[in-house]
């Protein structure tokens, strides 16, 4: 009894999933976006100092525009997800494509590998038994191998997405591609770093030996 009342609902993986790809959207838009850094003497001299007030309250609201953005895709495939675990079936990666908006024709297989493997993803954690993102991660891959590969094809997909939606940009072409590649940078950084915590070498141990 007490082990079923300890088990998360899927509502409640849901918002355990949802939590980790905001905090990982958190990260990702530090990392992506330069906060602006006033000189020593900027605080001697009113004007100046409110400008770079100013700059310090846009470069806030870029920071939670940017997670906004990052994770408007990845909520559709979390809620995709949950309604194909819901009804038992699969989940409906065209009707994502055809939600996701106008995008490069070149792009969209790379948006449907990218999709598929999110939302297998996301289907075998909330299959999965945890009550926290890494014990979730833990219950559905067999052990870090299996996860950094997924890890590996993932980051991959997502990159090539990534660049595929470049054409479709208004902007200098070599300013976006660069801001794309430190984006791609960042999400294989925090992926590979999040696969390290979510199995460290005790951990490993102890699964091989039970």
């Amino acid at each position: 009894m007490t082990t079923l009342m300890n088990t998360p609902c899927t509502e409640e993986k849901k918002r355990i999933i949802l939590d980790q790809e905001t905090k990982m959207a958190n990260r990702l838009a530090l990392m992506v976006l330069e906060k602006p850094e006033p000189p020593f003497w900027a605080s001697f001299i009113p004007m100046v100092f409110v400008f770079y007030a100013h700059k310090l309250k846009q470069y806030s609201s870029g920071l939670d525009e940017f997670a906004h953005n990052y994770l408007t895709l990845r909520r559709n495939a979390l809620e995709s997800a949950m309604a194909a675990k819901m009804a038992d079936s699969v989940v409906n990666v065209d009707k994502l494509l055809e939600n996701a908006g106008d995008m490069p024709p070149p792009a969209k297989p790379h948006y449907l590998r990218w999709i598929t493997l999110l939302t297998a993803h996301y289907l075998l954690l909330l299959n999965s038994q945890g009550n926290c993102h890494a014990t979730l991660v833990r219950s559905g891959y067999e052990n870090k191998a299996a996860y950094q590969s997924f890890c590996a094809c993932f980051i991959e997909a997502e990159q090539d997405f990534n660049l595929a939606l470049l054409p479709g940009i208004e902007g200098e072409a070599q300013d976006l591609f660069e801001v794309v590649q430190k984006m791609n940078m960042g999400i294989a950084s925090l992926t590979l770093h999040e696969a390290e915590m979510i199995f460290p070498p005790d951990t490993q141990a102890l699964k091989s030996a039970s």
